[in-house]
């Protein structure tokens, strides 16, 4: 073979090994090794049978038009999202009960993804709740895994409480946070929001204290809807989640949360939520971390990639969310939500070496 045939075969055995790398999940090459995670409010998502211990679901029933049909397709758009999205875990919000997010899980889109759900019923008022679902390589953490920290309504009527999961993978905890804060509807002066806002750092700081007493700096990601933007009083001082990484990175007391969200906002018309009296965009369906998620030591999050999920069937005629649900005139709009779902990657933490134990440690 002459020298400028095997310069030729050597190009093409590199191109076609760039090209492999290049495949996208899914193709017989090698697969991306980060993680999808998510949240999404998926606006009232009841199922179409009466439950006489919540009231909340009396607008949700056959007799309000609310019928099994309905319900299914409602199923069907949002497993449409979810598929495409393909998360690792995903929160949700405004979910009715476990059930709901098990019949979601066993669509056809998204039975193959084995979609695992951690749920605990909420006190909220309208009978909604917030919820987990997770797949492999992520786990449970162990048999006290999933807790519901509730709120103290005060004189507020009951909300829902911070759903608190730990899911583990080579022996590194994630714990994962999952929010609805108060509305703005019943909560204007947003004092609930602050209340809801310091138990989530409570829990983070309880948390941190257990990893550190390990030796480990806590892997936290808090997702939700949060009712307020990332520069609002709720999330910048009761939470702590701010802007700045260098702050999170290297000061002690109080230690910062780092909120990823901010990076939602460099694009205009754009937004998680369209509050219609002001035409105005929020990003209130945020996702914070703890400053042990910015180290290569267990999982961590990847910089830049959390992002909105608003394609064009996504949107009506304004490039607003193409909500689900039935107008003021009974006219029914069969949408998605009033909310886009957000998501972003993480690089999960290292496969433990042979002979070197569960790998827990870091």
């Amino acid at each position: 073979m002459s020298k400028l045939s095997v310069a030729l075969s050597s190009t093409c055995v590199l191109l076609g090994l760039l090209a492999c790398a290049a495949t996208p999940a899914g193709g017989a090459a090698a697969q991306d090794p980060s993680l999808v995670y998510a949240f999404w409010n998926v606006e009232n998502l009841f199922d179409a049978d009466d439950d006489p211990t919540n009231a909340g679901d009396d607008e949700y029933l056959p007799d309000r038009e609310w019928t099994a049909d309905r319900y299914a397709r409602k199923l069907d758009h949002l497993s449409s999202v979810i598929a495409a999205i393909g998360p690792h875990v995903i929160g949700f919000a405004e979910v009715e009960n476990r059930r709901v997010l098990e019949d979601l899980c066993a669509t056809e889109r998204l039975r193959g993804l084995g979609l695992q759900v951690a749920h605990v019923d909420s006190p909220d008022k309208r009978g909604i709740d917030v919820a987990l679902a997770y797949r492999a390589p992520l786990v449970l953490g162990g048999p006290d895994a999933v807790r519901l920290h509730e709120i103290d309504p005060g004189e507020n009527a009951p909300t829902r409480g911070v759903l608190e999961v730990e899911l583990s993978m080579h022996g590194h905890p994630l714990f994962v946070l999952v929010n609805h804060w108060p509305s703005r509807g019943g909560d204007r002066d947003g004092a609930f929001r602050a209340v809801a806002a310091a138990k989530v750092r409570e829990v983070v700081d309880r948390i941190t204290a257990e990893e550190e007493a390990k030796g480990l700096d806590a892997d936290v990601l808090i997702v939700g809807d949060l009712n307020d933007d990332p520069w609002d009083a709720s999330v910048v001082r009761s939470l702590g989640a701010v802007r700045s990484r260098n702050a999170v990175v290297n000061r002690q007391k109080p230690r910062p949360l780092y909120n990823l969200s901010w990076g939602m906002l460099a694009e205009p018309d754009i937004g998680t939520l369209y509050y219609n009296p002001e035409w105005n965009w929020n990003v209130f369906d945020q996702a914070i971390v703890s400053r042990g998620m910015l180290d290569p030591a267990g999982f961590q999050v990847v910089e830049g990639s959390l992002t909105i999920y608003a394609p064009d069937e996504l949107r009506d005629q304004y490039r607003r969310p193409r909500w689900f649900r039935r107008s003021r005139g009974g006219e029914w709009s069969e949408g998605y939500s009033d909310h886009f779902a957000i998501h972003g990657r993480l690089l999960p933490p290292a496969a433990p070496t042979t002979g070197s134990g569960s790998g827990s440690g870091r």
